[in-house]
């Protein structure tokens, strides 16, 4: 499908969404909730989910963040998850305002380097915008494709041009884009994320960092969260220690405030940056228990994060 074909689809489908009557046109204005907690904290549903010491429902880990007193989990649904859950879309929605959570937002990936690939992004991305749209979530967070290709810069410069396409499209729906650098794929490096920065829109196309990934990418989080300090929207916070052995970054990854992660620097720095959005804890893995990983990096969370940015 050509480039002009694609951009009307897209277009329409995010007329569409509008059309529903729940969405406007973005203006990533501060509702008073956020004016008056400019900072939001969740935990990824991928702990639970990805955990191989046993099956946990999804009504453990909601019932967990409550408990634990956070404000939301990030859920990227798979294809029959709720209902191998027991739940329908509506059940699982009414027990997140039982338990006072929100959905914080989404996760979307993709080969958008490939353009044989853009129809199907295209039906994908619309699909992820309106399970965005079913919670009242307005997050988008894309992971880059894969580092398996034959020249990386080549890919950034043909990913580009879909995400600011994507981005503009998630923007008229009311929902922001944010770009997630991660290991293993062609936004890995310091310099791939100052690429694909470059080349694409600061409009449509913000940084959502992942402080773990970053580092063992051989970034310094502090950094690049400084140098983008304008184009941030959505945060995965991810603790992490040692040099990364590719592909494998599990036995990097620590609980908050178990790695080398300057955590505290960061949220100076978001305080002093004027964010508000979310701060998602991302655990792809631990070595201990979901229950006992959420807990850790709640407790950090209560006793050194929040302290900071409640600072006045």
């Amino acid at each position: 499908m050509n480039r002009r074909i694609f951009i009307g689809r897209a277009a329409a489908a995010s007329a569409a969404l509008v059309a529903g009557g729940q969405w406007t046109a973005c203006t990533y204005g501060k509702s008073r909730q956020q004016r008056e907690q400019p900072f939001r904290w969740a935990m990824g549903w991928i702990l639970w989910r990805d955990f191989k010491g046993r099956d946990i429902p999804l009504s453990e880990a909601i019932q967990t963040l409550s408990e634990l007193g956070l404000d939301g989990i990030e859920f990227s649904p798979r294809k029959g998850e709720l209902e191998k859950h027991g739940f329908t879309r509506e059940r699982f929605r009414d027990l997140l305002q039982e338990k006072k959570l929100a959905v914080s937002g989404n996760y979307f990936g993709g080969n958008f380097h490939d353009r044989t690939q853009t129809d199907t992004i295209r039906t994908a991305f619309g699909n992820t915008l309106e399970n965005l749209r079913f919670y009242g979530a307005r997050n988008v967070i894309i992971g880059p494709p894969g580092r398996n290709v034959e020249n990386i810069g080549e890919a950034i410069r043909a990913t580009a041009p879909v995400l600011n396409e994507l981005g503009r499209i998630a923007n008229g729906a009311g929902i922001r884009l944010g770009l997630h650098p991660h290991v293993n794929t062609i936004v890995e490096t310091p310099d791939e994320i100052d690429l694909i920065m470059e080349l694409t829109d600061p409009q449509q196309v913000s940084l959502a960092p992942d402080t773990g990934h970053i580092r063992l990418g051989g970034g310094n989080a502090l950094d690049i969260i400084r140098k983008y300090r304008d184009r941030l929207s959505y945060f995965h916070l991810k603790d992490s220690a040692g040099e990364f052995q590719r592909p494998h970054f599990g036995p990097n990854l620590r609980e908050l405030g178990q790695g080398e992660i300057d955590f505290p620097g960061i949220m100076a720095l978001l305080k002093e940056a004027g964010f508000s959005g979310w701060l998602n804890v991302e655990q792809d893995y631990t070595f201990t228990t979901p229950a006992e990983s959420a807990a850790i990096s709640a407790n950090y969370i209560r006793h050194t994060l929040k302290p900071i940015v409640n600072d006045k």
